[in-house]
């Protein structure tokens, strides 16, 4: 007889299936090795709560025409981007509230404050 404890067993499925180009062939031959990091992954800083707003926030002023695109190198309008970036942080900010620590609420705000001022502004 078995010596195993009484339990659930959980088998992780994702990602897998019958189908040809399905499942981990698929991911072995993307030339990825499970574990390993490309040097590009390396190079990239933790994200944590405050880098994903000012990523959105960067997005915003980008999108107000404020800064240029880094990949681009140009600068273009797109107000209707701008204010769904805004809005992701408004959102954010609201579904959030309690769970933050102060530095991060001030971020929210001020980030809030200066991006609603300069979408008015352009």
């Amino acid at each position: 007889m078995e010596d195993r404890k009484k339990g659930y067993s959980f088998h992780d499925r994702r990602g897998r299936s019958d189908e040809p180009g399905q499942g981990p062939e698929r991911e072995a031959s993307s030339g990825e090795a499970e574990g390993s990091s490309s040097p590009e992954q390396e190079d990239q800083p933790d994200v944590d709560f405050s880098t994903l707003i000012l990523s959105f926030a960067s997005a915003a002023v980008i999108s107000m025409g404020k800064m240029p695109d880094p990949v681009t190198g140009q600068t273009a309008r797109n107000p209707a981007l701008a204010k769904q970036n805004i809005h992701i942080i408004e959102m954010l900010h609201e579904k959030t509230r309690g769970n933050l620590t102060r530095d991060e609420e001030t971020l929210m705000e001020n980030i809030l404050y200066e991006l609603r001022m300069n979408f008015v502004e352009s």
